[in-house]
C-alpha cells in the first residue's frame, strides 16, 4: 500500500494559518540576500599568461584567467567529483533526478539519489550542504543549480550519516547583471508532460535577485507505469497451492508549481545577508485497478480492487544566511529558517469477490484518509580562525527540531451493514538533531596536505500515538576523519589522495516509529506493518584510495578504491503474530563492501589529428560485498557486479549544432534481501541521445530522446524461503513492468 509520507517523512508541506505580523516580517526577511559563493580565485604565478613585446619595452599586459570549480577541487585534500550545469541539462531534463541518472556510478530509484555500491538509504542528498527540509530535491528548479558535489567520504561540514558518500547540490548566486529566460518543454513517456520556466535575475546597488518560476503537467506520473504484471507461486500455511497472478492498470494526472526566490544585500558594515526561499505546490488524480488471476482455486476473498487517489502537497523551506570578515579576520556564517509541509492522501479502493468488477459482487468499501503535517526550524554557523597559511581551521554547528503530526483514518463499509468500521489512527513525531563540528586542513608542504576532522551528531525521536505505545529514541555518533593529498609534481598534473572515516546510517523515522497500516488480503508477500523504536544505526568504516591525473592536453585519467566495514545492518523480517502476517525492521549482521572505479576523458584530437571535435568520458565501476548473517550465496548489498558509462559529446564545425550520446550498461544477479528472501532485478541497459540547436544567442532548441534501447518491459524476481505454522513455504513472485521511450523537446528564449 502506497503512503507518499512513508518515504520522505520531512518532504511534505504545510500550508498554515499564522498571524499577519509573521508573514510580513517572513516577506521583510526575503529582502536580504548574499552571494552564495565566494569569489573565483585568480591563477597562481605559474598559469599567468604574460606577453613581453621584445623591441620595445613596454608594461607587461597579464590576462588572468579564473579557475574553475573543478580546477580548485584539485588541491582540496577532500576528494570530490564536480558535475556543472551544462552536463545537467544537455539533455533536457526538467528535474534534478532524471538528470542524475546520467552521472557515472549513480542511479536514480523511486525517487532517491543512489550512489552505487550501496542502495539509496546510504547515499546523502544535500542542498548547499544542508539536508532538503521541507522540500523534495525535484522541486529544485534546474536554473538554479549551479554545480553538484558528489564526496565519495565523509565531510565534516556535513553530515557523516552518508555511509555510500554525499551529493551536494549548489544553488547559484544570483547575477551580477539584469537577466531573464523564458523555456518550454513538451515531452512523452508513459504518458503527455510538460513544462514552462521562468527565470529572472538582476542587481541594484548593493541589492541583488533572482527569482525562478516552473509549472508542470503530469511532471511525477510521467515515469510511473501505466501496466505492471506479477505471478505468484508457492505454498500457504497449510500446503495448498498458492499460484495467482495480479494486473494493475494506472491512469495519472497530476500538475504542479514552484516558486523559488533568492535575494541578497551587502550591508555597508560588510554584512552580506542572504534570504533563500522555495516553495512547491503539487496535486494529482490517479485511478487504478489491480486483477488478481487464480491459476486453479481462489485463494483470496478479494478477486478485483478498483482504487481512485487523490493527493495534494505544499512544501516551503526559507532560511536566510549572513557572512562577515570580524576585526581579527575572523570569518562568521551563521544561518537559520524555517521549514513547513503540509501532505493530503484520499483513497478509495473498492474491493469486489469476483474479478467482474459487479455490485452485486462488492465485498466492500475501504477509504484511507492520511493528513501529514510538520512545523520546524534549523540553524547552523561555522567560525574560520586565522591561523597561518599552513592551516585552515573551521568550527561550526548545526541544530533542526521538527515536529510531525499524522492522522490516518481508515474506514471499511460492508453492503447491509448500516454501521461502517472505524479505525482511526493518529500520531505525533518530535524529532531534534545537533552537530558540532571541527576541521583543520594542514598543507604540510608545498604541494601536499592533510585534512583532520571531527564531527559529533545526535539525533532524538518522541513518538506517541493511538495505535502505539509512547517512546522515545536517543542516538548519537562521534566521526573521526582524517583525508591527505600528496601532488606529484608543481604543476598538480598527477597527485594521490587516501582517506579514512567513520560514517553511519540512522534508521529511517518510519521504520522506528509509524501507524500500524493493515493490508487487503494478507500473506507473506503483502503483510501489515509496524515500527521497531529499538533499532540501532548501522556504523562503518571507510578508507579511499585514488591516483588523479589531470594533463593540460585535456587527457584525464583516474582510479579510486574504497573499502567498507558496515555493523548492525538493518533488514526487515516478516513475522505471523494474531493470525496476520506483520514486517518490521531489525539489526542483523554485519558487511564488508569494496569498489573500484576506472575513468578517463579526453578530445579525440588528442590521439587523432584529423578527428572531429569529440569528446570521449568513460567510467568502469566494479563493485564486491559480503553480508554476514544473510544466507549464501547471493548475501550482498547491492544487485549488481559492475557499470560502464560512455558518453560523446560532439560539435559541429559549420553549424551551430550540438549531438551527444550517454549509454550505461549494467549486470544484474540475485541479491539477498533479508533472512527470507531474495530477489533478480533486471538492470537493463539504456541509451540516450540529445541534439541542441543554437539559433543565436538568445535562442535555443534541444530535442532528447531517452531509453532508446530499454526493452518493453523490465523484470524482477523474488523469492521467499520460510517457516510458517511449522511448515517451510517456498514462494516466487516474478513482477513484469511496462517501460517507455521518453521523447522531449524544448525551447529557450533569453532576454
Amino acid at each position: 500500500m502506497h503512503v507518499p509520507f512513508l518515504k520522505t517523512p520531512l518532504a511534505r508541506a504545510l500550508p498554515f494559518k499564522a498571524p499577519l505580523s509573521s508573514v510580513i516580517t517572513l516577506l521583510l526577511c526575503n529582502v536580504l540576500a548574499v552571494s552564495a559563493h565566494a569569489q573565483q580565485a585568480a591563477e597562481p604565478p605559474s598559469q599567468v599568461k604574460q606577453e613581453i613585446h621584445a623591441k620595445k619595452p613596454e608594461p607587461q599586459r597579464v590576462e588572468v584567467q579564473a579557475r574553475s570549480e573543478a580546477q580548485l577541487s584539485r588541491q582540496d585534500a577532500a576528494a570530490k567529483t564536480i558535475i556543472s550545469t551544462a552536463d545537467l541539462v544537455k539533455f533536457g531534463d526538467t528535474n534534478v533526478l532524471d538528470a542524475m541518472r546520467r552521472v557515472p556510478g549513480v542511479q536514480v530509484n523511486n525517487n532517491k539519489i543512489q550512489l552505487l555500491g550501496m542502495n539509496a538509504n546510504y547515499t546523502q542528498v544535500l542542498i548547499d550542504g544542508e539536508p532538503p527540509r521541507g522540500v523534495n530535491v525535484e522541486d529544485i528548479p534546474m536554473q538554479m543549480i549551479e554545480r553538484i558535489e558528489i564526496y565519495r567520504t565523509a565531510n565534516a561540514q556535513f553530515s557523516t550519516q552518508a555511509v555510500a558518500g554525499t551529493v551536494n547540490i549548489i544553488l547559484k548566486r544570483t547575477a551580477s547583471t539584469a537577466q531573464q529566460s523564458v523555456k518550454v518543454t513538451v515531452g512523452h513517456v508513459q504518458r503527455e508532460q510538460g513544462s514552462v520556466e521562468w527565470n529572472k535575475s538582476g542587481k541594484q546597488g548593493n541589492f541583488s535577485h533572482s527569482v525562478a518560476v516552473t509549472a508542470g503537467l503530469n511532471s511525477a506520473g510521467a515515469n510511473i507505469p501505466r501496466y505492471t504484471r506479477t505471478e505468484q507461486t508457492g505454498l500457504d500455511s497449510n500446503g495448498q497451492d498458492l499460484s495467482y497472478g495480479t494486473v494493475t492498470e494506472r491512469r495519472m494526472r497530476d500538475r504542479d508549481i514552484r516558486i523559488s526566490p533568492r535575494l541578497q544585500y551587502k550591508t555597508d558594515s560588510n554584512i552580506n545577508l542572504t534570504s533563500t526561499t522555495m516553495f512547491a505546490y503539487a496535486s494529482g488524480e490517479a485511478d487504478s485497478t489491480k486483477d488478481y488471476l487464480f491459476s486453479k482455486t481462489k485463494l483470496f476473498n478479494i478477486a478485483k480492487i478498483r482504487y481512485h487517489d487523490t493527493n495534494e502537497r505544499a512544501n516551503l523551506n526559507s532560511t536566510i544566511r549572513a557572512t562577515t570578515t570580524l576585526g581579527n579576520d575572523w570569518k562568521l556564517d551563521i544561518s537559520g529558517g524555517l521549514h513547513a509541509n503540509r501532505m493530503n492522501n484520499f483513497q478509495n479502493s473498492q474491493n469486489f469477490k469476483t474479478g467482474n468488477g459487479n455490485s452485486d459482487d462488492l465485498g466492500f468499501v475501504r477509504n484511507y484518509d492520511t493528513d501529514v503535517r510538520v512545523l520546524g526550524a534549523h540553524t547552523s554557523g561555522k567560525v574560520s580562525v586565522p591561523t597561518n597559511t599552513e592551516h585552515d581551521l573551521v568550527m561550526g554547528w548545526t541544530g533542526a527540531g521538527t515536529t510531525v503530526h499524522i492522522d490516518r483514518n481508515q474506514t471499511d463499509i460492508f453492503p447491509g451493514n448500516a454501521q461502517p468500521t472505524y479505525l482511526p489512527q493518529s500520531a505525533r513525531n518530535e524529532l531534534y538533531k545537533s552537530a558540532l563540528y571541527a576541521q583543520d586542513e594542514w598543507k604540510f608542504q608545498k604541494n601536499s596536505s592533510i585534512y583532520l576532522g571531527l564531527r559529533w551528531e545526535s539525533l532524538s525521536i518522541n513518538s506517541e500515538g493511538s495505535e502505539q505505545e509512547k517512546s522515545k529514541y536517543t542516538t548519537s555518533v562521534l566521526s573521526p576523519i582524517v583525508q591527505t593529498l600528496w601532488q606529484l609534481d608543481p604543476q598538480n598534473t598527477e597527485r594521490i589522495r587516501l582517506g579514512l572515516a567513520r560514517t553511519y546510517q540512522a534508521p529511517n523515522d518510519f521504520y522506528l516509529v509509524s501507524p500500524k497500516i493493515y493490508s487487503v488480503n494478507n500473506s507473506h508477500q503483502n503483510p501489515n506493518f509496524i515500527g521497531n523504536p529499538k533499532l540501532r544505526p548501522e556504523l562503518a568504516w571507510g578508507l579511499d584510495a585514488a591516483f588523479e591525473h589531470n594533463g593540460k592536453d585535456g587527457l584525464n585519467y583516474a582510479a579510486r578504491a574504497k573499502i567498507q566495514q558496515v555493523n548492525d545492518l538493518i533488514r526487515d523480517i516478516v513475522y505471523s503474530e494474531n493470525n496476520s502476517l506483520w514486517k518490521k525492521y531489525i539489526n542483523i549482521g554485519s558487511a564488508v563492501g569494496k569498489s573500484l572505479e576506472l575513468s578517463t576523458q579526453f578530445p579525440l584530437k588528442r590521439f587523432v589529428n584529423e578527428a572531429p571535435d569529440l569528446d570521449v568520458s568513460m567510467t568502469y565501476m566494479h563493485f564486491w560485498s559480503n553480508v554476514k548473517g544473510l544466507p549464501q550465496p547471493f548475501n550482498q548489498l547491492n544487485p549488481y557486479t559492475y557499470q560502464f558509462t560512455l558518453n560523446l559529446n560532439y560539435r559541429l564545425k559549420d553549424l551551430p549544432l550540438t549531438m551527444g550520446m550517454n549509454a550505461k550498461l549494467q549486470d544484474s544477479h540475485w541479491q539477498q534481501t533479508n533472512l527470507t528472501d531474495r530477489e533478480y532485478i533486471k538492470s537493463p541497459s539504456t541509451l540516450d541521445l540529445f541534439g541542441l540547436w543554437k539559433f543565436d544567442k538568445q535562442n535555443q532548441l534541444r530535442l532528447a530522446i531517452n531509453n532508446i534501447t530499454n526493452s518493453k518491459t523490465t523484470d524482477s524476481i523474488s523469492q521467499s524461503n520460510y517457516e510458517l505454522n511449522h511448515r517451510v513455504n517456498n514462494d516466487t513472485l516474478r513482477t513484469n513492468v511496462d517501460r517507455a521511450r521518453n521523447v522531449s523537446l524544448s525551447f529557450e528564449h533569453k532576454f
